[in-house]
Order: C-alpha cells, then structure tokens, then sequence
C-alpha cells in the first residue's frame, strides 16, 4: 500500500501520502451523497448543487480521516516515536510508526488520541451545522451534519475494543498496565480483534444473503482485515519481542553475486549465473547502483533469442522496497513482503548496494533469536 501511495506533502513534518484506492472512497461517497443523501434532505435544488456539495463533503471527510492520523503520529512523536508516513486508503487511514510505546500511558494517549479527535470533529460539525441552520444554504447544513454523524460513527467504532483498531491498542494499554507484561497484552488486544473480525464477517454475510444488502460484502471485507490485521499484529509482537534492535546489517549478505545491468541475459547467465549457488541475484548498474532482481525462474520465461538481445536491467524487477542497513530485522519481518524463492531485499546507502537479504537470512535470525539472543549476531 505504501509503495503505490501518491504523495500529498508534508503535515506537522509527516509525510502523507494516498492510495489509489482513495479515489474510488471519495467516488463512493460523492455518489451517495449527490444521489440519495442530500436530495432526500433538501428536496428541489439543482442537481449541479448536489454533486458540488458531495465532492466537497467527501474531501472534508479525508481530511478529517488524515487529522485523526496526524494526531496519532503527533502524540506519537511527543513519546519519542518516530514516524515514517501516514497513508490514506480506503478502509481510512494508517500512521507508520516506528518502535513501540515506551509505557503503557504513551500506549494509552497515543491510541486514544485518534478517536479522540474523530469525535471532537464530530461534535463540532453537528454543533455548527445547527448553529448556523439560518444562515447556511441548507445543502452546506446538510453537509455539515453528515461529515458530523459519520466522524461520530467513526470514531466510536475505532473505539471497538479489538486489535489492529485504536480502542484495541487501548485495551493492550490496560493490560499492559494491570500484568506489566506487554507481550500478553499484545495476544489479549489480538484475540478480541480476531473475535471481532469473526463477527463482523458473520453479521456481513447475513445481511448480504438474508438480507439482500450488498453493503454487508463491505462489513464482512471489514470483518477479514482485522482478523488478518489481528494476527500479523501478533506475529509483529513476536518479532519484536526476540529480535529486539537487530539490524540488517548484522543478518545481510555483504558481498552477494550481482547481475550486470548492461549485460545481456546470455551473458549473465552464461558467466555468473550458471557457476553461482543463487536463484535470485540484485541487479546493479554500471557504478553500482542498485537497480532491481531478477530470478533464474524470471530469465527462464524468456526465449533464446530474446536473451541474445535483452539487458539484464530490462528483465529485472523493481523489489518491494530498498532498505537501509539500520533498519530493525523486526520491521522487515513485519512490513515488508519477501517472497520465499524469488524475493530478495536489497540494502542500499546513498542509492548504492551494499547488501541483500533474502527469506533464509530472516528465517534465520527468527531461529537463532529463538534458540538465545547470544546466537544472533551483533
């Protein structure tokens, strides 16, 4: 999600970016608004009334889903988190932090923090729309109180006492708290979000085929995203519980086989590929910047002659991301896809390789932090 994100700038120093499953919320929404809402609350106004009043609702309503992130991240900062980048998508929005919360109380404020500010927005906008029911147009009243009702919703759902929601960080704030065991805390939070999600995906599937609603298919997609949500975040936990501060740089390849860019794939696989006991290989270009990967699998799929004529750097692939030698083997695991097999993470400085890590050197440092964390190299 991160990766196809579009950026939108810089707000209180946090990169925000926006998935392109944004547009299809805000199409959504516009449409519900400009065909059913509005029109049944303000009967006899130009159409063209109604989409403008539904396009700017649905943008106010963005915005206030990135000021329930921002100020996660900004409470999260005043704890000495660090903060990557915030993404809109389209089940709302997601703060990338980095580290966990020093205490249960920082736990406690910076998950709270976003409902929070989602029921402030609400208030204040019903509060607003009725204050000034004599002197706004009747559509901007209107307005005013759906983006009111809906961060109310919102906020009291987030609220819902299960992992990866805010009120289920909550909940892990308070049993952090009561058994000074975070790592307990984690699986309770995970478990009630994994109950949850149960659910909603049962409750969404009998409106759907009982009901005849289709909008139960968008409450049971909600219903699996926290149960897979709940369970990574139980595997996160774990990661970080054993791996602690272990970088890439401890676990990383320093000196891997790399692939020519500008070579052909003849000549790569001829030379390097064929004596190497690799499958996938960094490609680098001609001063040594990292370029892509490419796998043995991939150079298969392509012809002879196609690899007389067809550079190595026009065959590889762009990886999921490039890392940095001191980001946490704990966020890797977490965040980033490697596929077993064909998956390859490269580790860059200043646009240059100076390491890979693949499936087998994370799976490794799981085991060997499992075994004792005297065995995982410093």
């Amino acid at each position: 999600m991160f990766r196809s994100a579009f950026p939108l700038g810089r707000y209180a120093g946090v990169a925000v970016g926006a998935h392109w499953s944004v547009a299809i919320v805000l199409a959504l929404i516009s449409w519900l608004l400009g065909e059913s809402v509005l029109p049944a609350s303000a009967p006899g106004q130009p159409a063209l009334w109604y989409w403008v009043t539904a396009v700017v609702t649905a943008v106010l309503f963005l915005a206030s889903l990135l000021a329930h992130e921002l100020t996660h991240a900004v409470f999260a900062r005043h704890y000495g988190m660090k903060v990557k980048r915030i993404t809109l998508w389209m089940l709302g929005g997601m703060a990338e932090l980095e580290g966990e919360p020093p205490s249960p109380r920082a736990d406690l404020v910076i998950a709270g923090s976003g409902p929070v500010t989602s029921l402030l927005i609400g208030g204040a906008s019903i509060g607003l729309a009725y204050l000034t029911g004599d002197v706004l147009p009747v559509l901007a009243g209107t307005g005013l109180a759906w983006l009111g009702i809906t961060n109310l919703i919102l906020g009291m759902f987030n609220l819902l006492p299960g992992a990866p929601l805010d009120g289920g960080r909550v909940l892990r704030a308070a049993v952090w708290k009561g058994t000074g065991d975070r790592m307990r805390a984690v699986r309770v939070a995970a478990l009630t979000g994994q109950g949850l999600g149960v659910a909603l995906v049962i409750v969404g599937l009998a409106e759907t085929f009982f009901m005849a609603q289709l909008t139960g298919l968008w409450l049971a997609f909600i219903g699996w995203f926290l149960m897979a949500a709940a369970q990574a975040e139980v595997t996160g936990g774990l990661a970080r519980q054993q791996l602690g501060d272990l970088r890439l740089r401890a676990i990383m390849d320093p000196h891997p086989v790399t692939a020519p860019g500008w070579w052909t794939v003849e000549a790569f696989v001829t030379h390097d590929a064929a004596t190497a006991r690799r499958r996938v290989f960094p490609v680098v270009s001609f001063d040594g910047q990292a370029v892509g990967v490419v796998s043995l699998a991939e150079l298969a799929r392509l012809t002879p002659q196609q690899r007389l004529v067809t550079r190595v750097s026009d065959a590889c692939r762009t990886p999921a991301r490039f890392a940095a030698p001191e980001d946490k083997v704990a966020d890797v695991l977490t965040k980033t896809p490697v596929r077993r097999g064909t998956g390859l993470l490269l580790v860059v400085e200043d646009g240059r390789l100076t390491g890979t890590v693949s499936t087998d050197d994370l799976a490794r440092a799981l085991e060997l932090s499992a075994l004792g964390g005297q065995h995982v190299p410093a």
